[in-house]
């Protein structure tokens, strides 16, 4: 393995790249989601040439901080982006929504609040951890598997209204916890 060191800045080994990428795999797939609005085949397959052009463009990655961990995440979100756009020109139903300004506009925007969203969306783990085991259960058909509140209710023995009703609690509730969280960090909201 040939690593090449730059005057600029430290190269990155491939093993440590490995393991970036596994740390921070869920950031940069959230970025790409908000590119894609959210389409899983569309999602894995742009992460999956992301990773590929990354890997091909290993050795001209440098960085500067102590650790390259958010240089290496914002180097990927930019060949991300470029991906993305690929991926938008050679599919007809994305034509319609998405173009090259709209990419860079959400891209930008993504890049821009990454520490706040970074800050989101460990305050929503934390929140959903002081939540009763119920309500995570809840939470859990209701987006995790995907289940409408009518098949919730029918699973439970309940009225759709009711389910409803609990779901919306559940998600105020976490709001405020969020939003108290990200208070107290020094976001503003």
């Amino acid at each position: 393995m040939a690593v090449v060191t730059h005057v600029s800045g430290a190269s990155l080994p491939q093993e440590q790249f490995v393991v970036l990428i596994a740390r921070h795999e869920r950031r940069i797939r959230s970025f790409i989601a908000s590119l894609v609005a959210c389409n899983r085949d569309a999602i894995d397959e742009v992460i999956q040439s992301t990773y590929l052009v990354a890997w091909r463009k290993l050795e001209s990655f440098t960085y500067l901080d102590a650790a390259p961990d958010e240089e290496l995440i914002r180097w990927m979100c930019t060949i991300a982006r470029f991906e993305v756009k690929d991926y938008v020109r050679n599919r007809r139903e994305f034509q319609v929504a998405f173009n090259d300004g709209l990419i860079d506009q959400i891209a930008e925007a993504q890049i821009a609040e990454a520490d706040y969203l970074e800050a989101r969306h460990d305050a929503l783990a934390n929140c959903l951890g002081k939540l009763a085991a119920a309500q995570r259960d809840l939470l859990n058909l209701r987006y995790g598997h995907n289940l409408s509140v009518k098949e919730m209710a029918a699973r439970q023995g309940r009225q759709a209204g009711a389910v409803y009703t609990i779901l919306s609690r559940i998600r105020k509730t976490l709001e405020r916890c969020i939003q108290n969280t990200l208070r107290q960090e020094g976001y503003c909201s």
